[in-house]
């Protein structure tokens, strides 16, 4: 009777091997470290990958599906009024810190995809992820020039490159970091360079007068926090 394969050694052994891809790269990487770091036999690897680049390939492609979960989540459809500008930016905001948040999570393998370390060719799928971004932020850019919320002059098309390409290389910078960037801080800085020169001109009276409430705000003294209580 055939061995039938178990669904909860698959996962163990994709999170294995994961781990081991990212330490070793693929080239160095050996099943037999992948079935000792998920605590199961030689046997079962092969009950479920017909390789180590097999077992990678499946990896690389359910990165890429999840990234490109939290790109769709971040889809916006409907024209917005430049009123609204203040929670569209906080709301974008928070879709691209949770973006980068899962590539600093997911950073081994995202190295060795960008990079090609150890002879893997699936950078092809990163390029059709980054075409599919394009695509969506151009989508977005003529709702919002329609909208007025972003200025009559520019050509969607090319600002969603250029969109695009600072993200690729806030990501870049960000899984290379030895230690976890102030990943929303970061974003905002990316965020707020980006959108002052897309921005009418009524949208950008609302973007100034909250920067002005705020920086207000944060330079209002503080009252002294209450000590703790002890005993």
């Amino acid at each position: 009777m055939p061995r039938v394969a178990d669904p909860r050694a698959r996962i163990d052994l994709l999170r294995a091997a994961e781990a081991i891809f990212a330490e070793n790269g693929l080239a160095a990487a050996k099943v037999e470290d992948i079935t000792s770091r998920a605590g199961v036999s030689k046997g079962a690897f092969y009950l479920h990958f017909k390789s180590k680049q097999d077992c990678f390939r499946q990896i690389v492609e359910g990165v890429v599906a999840r990234l490109s979960s939290c790109v769709e989540a971040a889809r916006f459809d409907a024209c917005v009024a430049p009123d609204s500008v203040e929670a569209l930016l906080e709301s974008r905001l928070d879709h691209v810190v949770d973006l980068l948040e899962f590539c600093w999570q997911n950073r081994g393998i995202l190295q060795m995809i960008l990079t090609g370390g150890g002879g893997t060719p699936y950078a092809y799928l990163i390029e059709a992820f980054a075409e599919r971004i394009e695509q969506q932020s151009e989508g977005w850019l003529r709702h919002g020039v329609e909208a007025g919320l972003y200025r009559d002059d520019i050509e969607p098309a090319i600002v969603a490159r250029l969109i695009a390409g600072t993200h690729e290389r806030l990501v870049r910078e960000i899984i290379k970091q030895p230690r976890r960037p102030d990943i929303e801080g970061w974003a905002r800085q990316a965020q707020d360079m980006l959108t002052r020169g897309l921005f009418s001109g009524a949208a950008s009276a609302i973007v100034d007068r909250t920067v002005t409430k705020n920086r207000e705000r944060d330079e209002r003294p503080r009252e002294p926090r209450a000590k703790a209580k002890t005993g």
